[in-house]
């Protein structure tokens, strides 16, 4: 739903990513500084940082404290990028935040991105709201993300860093993992994802540069029990049988971040309890991850955009439906590593329908199969995510699988078809 203020915030000519700290510290600082009254968990990485967060930030409401939950982009309504436990900011408190940073930017030289703006509000209403920690997920990059415009922080987070974002991040994964790490500040302690080695090697030299004590998840201690379509269970170090809703191998290891994330909070003289622990990664939902959507067929949405997270896809439907063909709905931004994300998912595919992406960057849906046409898929465009999974349930059968991947940015338009909606 548009708002005059939602308007605002997204308004085109000053839509687009331009990184620096310039325009996000001058706002911030006429807004008077409302994220120096904070604590932050921050988090950077190529994927997994959204289902992390959720981990991180179930476990926090579990164990009482007021948690703040910033991230990006929202599924279904603009408000789910900003939540306090667990609730969206509400309509009355966004139009008096966005009337306050409309006020303060009319005379900025540098008007700030839309990403910056919507930062400022995050940030405002945390401060407003009075929250212990604040979950805070970088938009892209790190060290130059508007997030950084924070000055400190309890804990950093790094999840797994792959190839994304070249043209502004480079175009090796040291590059790449150099300006995630620009989130690590002095002396705060660092927990890592299993990293690759080049990406490792940065991130430990970034942390030694700056007294700040390096921990990466130890994957040894991660033992899998058992998992089906409706939720895994396992066991990390000494906490036995944990469960989880959300699906995949990846999540169990994301678990595993926020787990010892978690323990390294207590640490620092914020308790948090195995059983609370516990507890919130039983809570957590997280839309748009390999979620399972229907069944009858069964249907998965993915918000898979890169290599990484078509291999890790491709991974998982051959874990949970061996020996099956799927039948994709598939959209994709024009500035993606096409060849990268289609190269894992083609061995898979009975059919693939495409769909244009709610996005200016978005390739168009009749390219998109003819692309996948060329390297021998059979596919067809749909003028829409409603018309793509219709049809592609008529192709699959009640027995056979659909899977929408590709871009975040149609997970919302795939979960309305299916008549889902937001999930706290």
């Amino acid at each position: 739903m548009s708002t005059p203020s939602i308007d605002y915030l997204n308004r085109f000519c000053w839509m687009g990513s331009r990184l620096g700290l310039s325009r996000i510290k001058e706002l911030m600082d006429r807004l008077g500084n409302p994220q120096d009254k904070l604590q932050f968990v921050h988090l950077a990485g190529t994927n997994g940082k959204g289902s992390t967060a959720c981990f991180m930030s179930h476990i926090l409401r579990e164990a009482g404290y007021r948690t703040g939950l910033y991230t990006s982009p929202f599924i279904h309504t603009f408000h789910e990028r900003m939540q306090v436990d667990g609730v969206a900011i509400p309509d009355d408190a966004l139009d008096s935040i966005a009337a306050q940073i409309k006020e303060a930017c009319a005379s900025m030289d540098d008007h700030p991105t839309t990403f910056e703006l919507v930062t400022a509000v995050a940030l405002v209403w945390f401060a407003e709201m009075d929250c212990d920690i604040v979950v805070l997920e970088t938009g892209m990059g790190g060290g130059l993300d508007a997030t950084n415009v924070i000055s400190t922080h309890l804990l950093s987070i790094i999840t797994p860093i792959d190839m994304d974002h070249m043209e502004f991040l480079g175009d090796t994964i040291a590059k790449i993992a150099t300006q995630k790490a620009g989130i690590l500040k002095q002396g705060r302690p660092v927990v890592s994802a299993r990293q690759r080695p080049e990406a490792e090697a940065v991130l430990r030299a970034a942390a030694e540069a700056l007294h700040a004590p390096f921990e990466e998840v130890d994957l040894s201690l991660l033992s899998p029990i058992s998992y089906s379509l409706h939720g895994q269970v396992f066991s990390f170090g000494d906490l036995h049988e944990l469960r989880i809703q959300m699906l995949g191998q990846y999540q169990m290891e994301n678990a595993a971040l926020a787990i010892t994330a978690s323990r390294k909070l207590s640490a620092l003289g914020f308790p948090i309890t195995d059983e609370q622990i516990r507890r919130g990664l039983a809570e957590s939902i997280w839309a748009g991850r390999f979620e399972l959507c229907a069944e009858h067929p069964a249907v998965i949405v993915d918000g898979g955009h890169n290599a990484q997270g078509a291999m890790a896809l491709a991974h998982n439907l051959a874990r949970y439906f061996p020996a099956q063909k799927v039948v994709f709905v598939m959209g994709v931004l024009a500035d993606k590593d096409l060849p990268a994300i289609v190269s894992p998912i083609l061995p898979l595919a009975e059919q693939v329908y495409t769909i244009t992406p709610d996005n200016p960057r978005a390739m168009d849906a009749s390219a998109l199969a003819e692309y996948l046409a060329e390297q021998g898929a059979s596919a067809d465009a749909a003028p829409d995510v409603q018309t793509a999974i219709d049809r592609a349930r008529q192709t699959a059968g009640v027995d056979g699988v659909i899977c929408y991947f590709g871009s975040l940015y149609s997970v919302g338009d795939a979960r309305a078809a299916l008549g889902l909606w937001p999930v706290a």
